[in-house]
């Protein structure tokens, strides 16, 4: 975890000796937010796990699980979002609490079969393409090394280096088939390669989360009107509906102010902006159903 960097930290932490050759993600990431560059020094000094030989290692700790958390995120973005659309619809056209929740939780349940496969089908789809990549790299690694030195050569070349900058660089890597392969998935492909601790499960677990999340937040509005299904306000106002707004309203925030940590955007900028968006959709549902609602009504009467 971060934590604050005090005056004088680098400079006692190089004399006593307690730094060591790696890297502090959380704290590299603060100090470039404070763009605070003996920060960035300290950061790039600390944390390591001893390697072969006792030796220290440069370590990055990347938060596992994030990519979950970011479609849980997403996906209950998505949820709560089109629940309420479909919640302001019905509204707008002066339908009943039973047809809100009928309707609502039909769309809820078909929206997060349809978020959680598709998320599934394209996750799956990329693993497939990028292993599938990274198999004929390393077929041609072992079949016909020199075409994937020259190849390699020529991609810096272009980038700028020396011919003979180059070729010591890449001649230097092909020493090292994996790390060559790796290499070149980046630079020639523009894909990340997989590792082999790398969670073959990932696909089928992003789409659990991203069913979860839409399923959870996208009952928020829905929940508002089981809750006040029995109760009379005694109002021609659509208190359930206003409740309902309300609660919509503040989850979509924080779920906004949340996908800022994956944006790289302001906190209350980007929550706000999602509140923005979600009053929009909810504006426009209402509209169409209050203007249908007008329409159907006029022609029934004739």
């Amino acid at each position: 975890m971060s934590r604050p960097i005090a005056e004088g930290d680098v400079e006692l932490a190089l004399q006593d000796g307690s730094v060591s050759p790696s890297r502090d993600l959380d704290l590299a990431k603060k100090a470039f937010s404070d763009k605070n560059r003996e920060a960035s020094r300290l950061a790039h000094s600390i944390g390591g796990n001893p390697g072969v030989d006792g030796a220290l290692v440069a370590t990055e700790m990347h938060a596992k699980g994030g990519e979950f958390i970011k479609s849980m995120v997403f996906g209950g973005l998505d949820g709560i979002i089109t629940t309420f659309a479909i919640v302001a619809a019905v509204e707008g056209g002066h339908l009943s609490q039973s047809t809100v929740i009928l309707m609502g939780f039909a769309n809820l349940i078909a929206d997060a079969i349809s978020m959680g496969l598709g998320d599934f089908i394209s996750e799956k789809a990329e693993m497939d393409y990028v292993a599938a990549e990274q198999r004929r790299e390393n077929w041609e690694m072992e079949n016909y090394p020199e075409g994937e030195v020259k190849e390699m050569i020529e991609i810096y070349e272009a980038r700028g280096m020396t011919t003979e900058d180059a070729t010591t660089v890449i001649n230097v890597l092909a020493k090292y088939p994996k790390i060559m392969v790796d290499t070149m998935m980046v630079e020639e492909l523009g894909l990340l390669p997989q590792g082999d601790d790398d969670d073959k499960y990932a696909a089928h677990k992003k789409a659990c989360v991203t069913f979860g999340s839409f399923i959870l937040f996208g009952s928020v509005p829905l929940l508002v009107y089981v809750s006040f299904f029995t109760v009379d306000f005694q109002t021609d106002i659509p208190v359930t509906f206003i409740i309902a707004s309300v609660a919509t309203a503040i989850t979509l925030f924080i779920l906004g102010a949340a996908k800022a940590r994956f944006t790289k955007q302001n906190t209350l900028k980007s929550g706000l902006w999602m509140l923005l968006n979600g009053t929009f959709a909810a504006s426009s549902a209402y509209l169409v159903g209050y203007v249908l609602d007008l329409i159907l009504g006029g022609v029934e009467g004739c």
